[in-house]
């Protein structure tokens, strides 16, 4: 693949050098440059088949070189890649000829996936253009013909939809079809009007169509289906020889996930700064009363400042458990597995809370088989996620309570179920308790610190080593969480 050449535009040393070695090794010849007007005097010098755009960057920033790229090669596949996109910024780009984005940080699988479905454009654009030059027939008989173009246009991981000078759709491809809930034998030959039944949809697209075919200009859409998924497009003119508009080609790629991530991203951070918010303002409010004098009192000095310290723990444990799920997000690829001896990892973990067990008389025990398999995973995250279940038996089960810790066969896993006779968890809470910050809101967990954080972290560890958790539980009866991992090895 020495014949592909890819450019490199980027700020950051460690993007640049971590790219040309990912995409070298796929056997890509790889330049790099390291700001926007370098940039641009290699793209005006050489020939590229890929660019990655970094979006914010010194003497020319991204989205100004992405319209000077435009201007100079429309068929040049540019791939955003950057820390500050967010969706509305990412269609912005590719409204302006973008091909896609990568947000930073990202993973070398991402990174391929993305280069390769860029290329994978880019050989569709350069054959559909030649296919073009040499045959200037009419679009609803070239349809019909059993090419090699339909087999490119049908392995597309976008929809397309190409229309001819009336409006009709002369193909349609099963990605397109299935974003819209169309049939091939109904689309073919019909009007976007007569396909379309959303009245405000329809008048929608017919204008942007009536546009690209009057000002020979690439439109972009946004829109939402009946079904409530959302829907980017990206309508082009397809000219001649003699830059007569034949018909359209619409591109479709659905960013329904895309949008419910960028929603998540939001709340997450609403969440977070609310979590911080409370026990930075107790602290501030604390010593602001010890500094301007108004506690005159030792005792009462000393119990803010104990206050204090109290808040700045919780805080600490927010920043570990956010860490720790960092961790179980961002380093899978590189994540080292080994054989781990699940009940070596429980024993500690009991040893650990031994102390806080006592203090609150609770009876703690562990019920281990002996010489259970080894299973091929990693040590420190199977430790922090029984080290999150049994902290939790600990903490919500009542003074004279018991827990109790078992590890056995089942069907070819281990299951270690986590037993205690505490408070309980209620059956709408059981549907939420994985999810990010979620902690139930009764009175007695009220009074219990914690970030919310934790099960979800255990839920991520399951799930990387290709397990489970499920959990049994009822108000005030206590809870049991049971945690499947595979004994083969893992892949």
């Amino acid at each position: 693949m020495t014949d592909i050449t890819i450019l490199v535009i980027d700020d950051e040393e460690m993007i640049r050098t971590g790219c040309q070695r990912i995409l070298s090794g796929m056997g890509f010849g790889v330049e790099c440059a390291e700001n926007g007007r370098i940039g641009l005097e290699k793209i005006k010098t050489n020939s590229y088949d890929l660019i990655l755009l970094d979006l914010s960057m010194p003497e020319l920033d991204g989205m100004q070189l992405l319209q000077e790229i435009r201007k100079l090669d429309l068929n040049i596949i540019t791939i955003i890649i950057t820390g500050f996109a967010s969706i509305e910024s990412a269609v912005e780009a590719m409204s302006k000829g973008a091909y896609d984005f990568i947000p930073k940080p990202f993973t070398p699988e991402t990174l391929r996936a993305k280069v390769t479905h860029g290329l994978e454009k880019r050989r569709l654009v350069l054959e559909t253009e030649q296919l073009r030059q040499e045959r200037a027939r009419n679009l609803l008989e070239l349809s019909n013909e059993k090419s090699r173009t339909h087999t490119i246009i049908n392995s597309m991981s976008d929809g397309l939809i190409v229309t001819n000078r009336l409006g009709q759709v002369a193909l349609i491809n099963p990605v397109a079809q299935k974003m819209i809930r169309l049939k091939q034998e109904k689309a073919k030959g019909k009007t976007v009007a007569e396909l379309l039944k959303q009245n405000e949809l329809k008048t929608e697209i017919l204008s942007a169509l009536e546009k690209v075919q009057k000002e020979l200009h690439s439109v972009s859409l946004q829109f939402q289906t009946s079904d409530e998924r959302i829907l980017f497009s990206s309508i082009t003119p397809l000219l001649d020889e003699q830059h007569h508009c034949l018909g359209t080609v619409t591109v479709l790629r659905d960013i329904t996930e895309a949008k419910k991530v960028e929603k998540l991203k939001s709340e997450f951070i609403r969440l977070v700064a609310h979590e911080l918010k409370s026990p930075l303002g107790a602290i501030d409010g604390y010593l602001n009363l010890i500094l301007e004098g108004y506690i005159n009192d030792p005792s009462q000095t000393r119990e803010m400042i104990e206050k204090s310290r109290n808040k700045a723990k919780s805080l600490l444990s927010l920043i570990n458990d956010l860490l720790d799920l960092s961790k179980t997000e961002t380093t899978e690829i590189s994540r080292s597995k080994e054989p781990v001896d699940i009940c070596a990892i429980l024993q500690e973990a009991t040893d650990f809370f031994g102390p806080e067990a006592n203090a609150k008389n609770l009876n703690v025990k562990v019920h281990l088989k002996e010489q259970l398999p080894r299973i091929e995973g990693n040590g420190e995250e199977l430790s922090r996620l029984f080290t999150n279940l049994i902290s939790n038996a600990i903490k919500y089960t009542l003074a004279g309570g018991k827990v109790e810790i078992s590890a056995q066969i089942d069907r070819g896993y281990i299951l270690v179920k986590v037993r205690d006779s505490g408070i309980g968890i209620s059956a709408d809470d059981q549907k939420k308790i994985f999810q990010e910050f979620y902690r139930s809101r009764n009175a007695i967990t009220r009074k219990i610190s914690g970030t919310g954080l934790g099960l979800s972290i255990a839920k991520k560890i399951a799930d990387h080593h290709n397990g489970y958790i499920q959990v049994y539980s009822k108000e005030g009866q206590g809870s049991e969480f049971q945690v499947f991992l595979p004994v083969e090895k893992q892949q």
